[in-house]
């Protein structure tokens, strides 16, 4: 899987290295470069192909309300996580409207902006990636993913004796890292029981949303580990 190209687009230069570090510590992103105007910007961006630009909407010499256009017209295929400040309403709606993937206000934690990050990855992958026919509610939970908003609170039934949170909580965890996870390991992070863990975790992989890889040992079954699916 390849690693996904990010442009950063902010004039104040302490922030662009607070996202810098971000960036170049997931190995999921590549940084191609930081700019400070918005002419900046567009040179770059017709030089380089870019995945995602984190995009501060007050960036020096740049008029959001049509730039944002001319964005989308001249780089169809970008995305962009606005990081910028929520005190103009309209532009917050034209942002939204533009279809920004997330728009995240000034100040935000950092542990917000690698969720989203988190959350473009797997949304990029699964768009560019998937082989088979779409079904619609792996559509509805690839679409949830733009807002922020557990899937399953919306799209999804969860089966009796399930907990909403408890699945929401597995799923977040899954999703905040890349390795797999015994049921064990799960259910320790979590402060649940491995029998608790593995009934959740079971359904998510009936589910479509989890996948499960096996490590062989020298004596006994393999062992199994799970880790977030690729809608």
């Amino acid at each position: 899987m390849r690693s996904l190209k990010v442009l950063i687009a902010e004039s104040d230069p302490l922030l662009q290295k607070l996202y810098s570090d971000i960036i170049i510590n997931d190995s999921a992103f590549t940084l191609l470069k930081c700019v400070s105007t918005g002419p900046q910007m567009f040179e770059a961006m017709r030089c380089i192909d870019v995945d995602l630009v984190l995009l501060d909407l007050f960036l020096r010499d740049f008029s959001a309300t049509e730039g944002l256009d001319d964005l989308r017209k001249s780089f169809s295929r970008t995305d962009y996580i606005v990081v910028s400040s929520g005190e103009n309403p309209e532009l917050v709606r034209k942002a939204l409207c533009a279809g920004v993937f997330e728009f995240l206000v000034k100040p935000f934690s950092f542990d917000r902006l690698r969720a989203a990050l988190k959350n473009y990855q797997i949304y990029h992958h699964s768009l560019t990636g998937r082989t088979r026919p779409w079904q619609q509610e792996d559509l509805d939970a690839l679409v949830s993913m733009k807002s922020h908003d557990p899937s399953w609170a919306n799209n999804r039934s969860i089966p009796k004796g399930l907990q909403l949170k408890c699945l929401n909580d597995i799923e977040s965890f899954l999703k905040s890292n890349e390795e797999t996870f015994s049921a064990q390991e799960v259910g320790e992070h979590l402060g649940i029981s491995r029998s608790t863990a593995r009934r959740y975790l079971e359904f998510l992989t009936m589910s479509e949303r989890v996948v499960v890889e096996y490590a062989y040992r020298r004596v006994g079954r393999p062992e199994k580990r799970y880790r977030m699916a690729l809608l």
